[in-house]
C-alpha cells in the first residue's frame, strides 16, 4: 500500500507525465525508424526493432536528463551506462514481447511494438528514476 502512495505523490506523477510526453517523442522516433528500416531496407523487424530502440534510447536519455528530471550531474558517461543498463533490459523485455506477438500471436510486428511500449514503459520509467537520475543527481 505504502508503494500505491508514492505513486501517487504530487512530484511523481508529474515526473512520470514529463517521462510518457519525452519517451514518447523517442518513440516515435523509434517507431518511425523502424518501420523505415523494416519496410524500405527490407531489414528484418526483429533487427530494425533493436537498432530503432538504441537511437529512441539516447533520444530518451537526453530529453529526460534535461528536460524532464532536470539533472545536472557532469558524470554523462556513468549515468548513461546506468541509463544504458536500464534501457537494454527494458530492449530484452521489448523484443521478447514482439518477437512472440509476431511469431506466436501472429500480430503484425508494429502492432506488437505498440503493445511492448506500454509493458515497457513502466519499467523504464521507474528504473530510470531510481536509478539513473536517482543515484547521478
Amino acid at each position: 500500500m505504502n508503494y500505491i502512495y508514492k505513486l501517487l505523490q504530487k512530484q511523481d506523477v508529474k515526473l512520470f507525465i514529463g517521462y510518457v510526453v519525452f519517451a514518447g517523442f523517442a518513440t516515435l522516433v523509434d517507431l518511425g525508424l523502424l518501420y523505415a528500416l523494416t519496410e524500405f531496407l527490407h531489414i528484418w523487424y526483429f533487427y530494425s526493432a533493436a537498432f530503432a530502440y538504441f537511437i529512441g534510447m539516447i533520444t530518451n536519455y537526453s530529453l529526460n536528463k534535461y528536460l524532464n528530471f532536470r539533472n545536472r550531474s557532469r558524470q554523462i558517461i556513468p549515468q548513461f551506462g546506468l541509463f544504458a543498463t536500464v534501457a537494454l533490459i527494458g530492449l530484452g523485455l521489448n523484443q521478447l514481447i514482439i518477437y512472440f506477438l509476431v511469431e506466436f500471436a501472429e500480430l503484425w510486428y508494429m502492432f506488437a511494438k505498440f503493445i511492448a511500449i506500454f509493458i515497457v514503459m513502466f519499467w523504464s520509467f521507474y528504473g530510470h528514476k531510481k536509478l539513473t537520475f536517482g543515484v547521478f543527481r
